[in-house]
């Protein structure tokens, strides 16, 4: 008798996602933020030591072209648009779904919306 009482009540509770899609979103979109701005501070070094050459005591100069080490700087610039695209689109993803979305989880969970597709395609580009 306690049995069937206890298969009812276990169907009639809805078990609640401890980490929800939303907050989730929320959290990886706050250390994406956290992350690229460390990001911006070590590409610019980075393009620093790319573009500038000298003993950094104030007589640096530009390279020429030829001293320019062209693989390195373009692989570093590819990086830096990559990385600014999705960051640029996850915050636009949380915005539509915070802000212009009756129901965020529904959002976040529509997987064909191009932000997706966009997201996905953009970091598969160097797997």
């Amino acid at each position: 008798m306690s049995n069937s009482n206890s298969n009812s009540n276990s169907n009639s509770t809805v078990e609640r996602d401890p980490f929800p899609i939303t907050a989730a979103q929320l959290s990886g979109n706050f250390c994406e933020t956290l992350f690229f701005g460390i990001y911006l501070v070590t590409c610019t070094f980075c393009i620093r030591t790319l573009l500038t050459i000298g003993t950094g005591t104030g007589k640096e100069r530009w390279r020429q072209p030829h001293e320019i080490r062209w693989m390195l700087t373009i692989v570093a610039f590819i990086l830096f648009v990559i990385c600014t695209f999705d960051t640029v689109l996850g915050l636009l993803h949380n915005f539509r779904a915070f802000v212009d979305s009756e129901d965020p989880e529904q959002e976040f969970r529509n997987i064909a919306d191009w932000i997706n597709i966009a997201r996905v395609s953009g970091s598969s580009f160097w797997c």
